[in-house]
């Protein structure tokens, strides 16, 4: 299980025995910990974790024995006008492809080359896009999708745009089902028919504040 635990860094550990696994040395002062994601490969026994700060910065851990971590990478991104925070990433094991974004205009797509280290296939800075969530969707030519989720303009960023009219604290795909889902921060979860995007149906979660919340479809069907 990875946790993040802000300034401290990003901790590790073993469900099986609730063992703290070791961190590589130096890991907690590159601001805090904003979003992270496992790399898993069908084919390796190697895995990996993928982070993102405050600060902007990219790191990559590899599993180097079964109590800890070696860092692979570490790297600044160069965000939008308004900073640097790495506000979501996401990673399709069937392709070895990396999606990170930063919550001021920038959308980045990676390779993960056999020693985990992340090679860029492209970067891109939307105007007037603050994203807050990314996610792979459907398979094509040229690789997977790249969806990129804005918090206050409320709109997905795919090859083209769809206004949701919502403000977007989080979101996930699920290509097999043909679905997304949102997380409509005055209203609740959003269900999303990929394929048309057409809101489908929505899930009230009564709030007197709005707040964000992460969604994820559960065994890999319903939110």
């Amino acid at each position: 299980m990875a946790r993040n635990v802000g300034e401290d860094g990003t901790k590790v550990w073993n469900l099986q025995n609730s063992g703290l696994l070791k961190s590589p040395a130096g890991s907690g002062n590159r601001g805090a910990t904003t979003a992270i994601a496992w790399i898993i490969r069908p084919d390796d026994a190697e895995e990996g974790l993928v982070f993102g700060t405050d600060d902007g910065y990219l790191s990559v851990w590899r599993q180097e024995r079964a109590d800890s971590f070696i860092e692979i990478s570490c790297e600044r991104l160069v965000g939008g006008p308004d900073g640097d925070e790495i506000s979501g990433i996401a990673y399709d094991a069937s392709s070895g492809q990396l999606g990170v974004v930063q919550r001021s205009e920038s959308v980045h797509r990676f390779i993960i080359d056999p020693s985990m280290r992340p090679i860029v296939v492209r970067s891109v800075k939307i105007p007037r896009h603050w994203p807050q969530a990314v996610a792979f969707g459907q398979t094509g030519v040229r690789g997977p999708e790249l969806w990129s989720f804005g918090r206050e303009d409320g709109v997905m960023k795919v090859l083209k745009s769809r206004m949701t009219g919502s403000v977007i604290g989080h979101a996930a795909i699920n290509v097999k089902e043909d679905a997304l889902i949102i997380d409509d921060v005055s209203q609740g979860v959003a269900v999303y028919k990929l394929s048309t995007t057409d809101r489908v149906k929505t899930f009230e979660v009564p709030c007197t504040t709005r707040k964000l919340r992460f969604v994820a479809f559960h065994d890999g069907n319903m939110p």
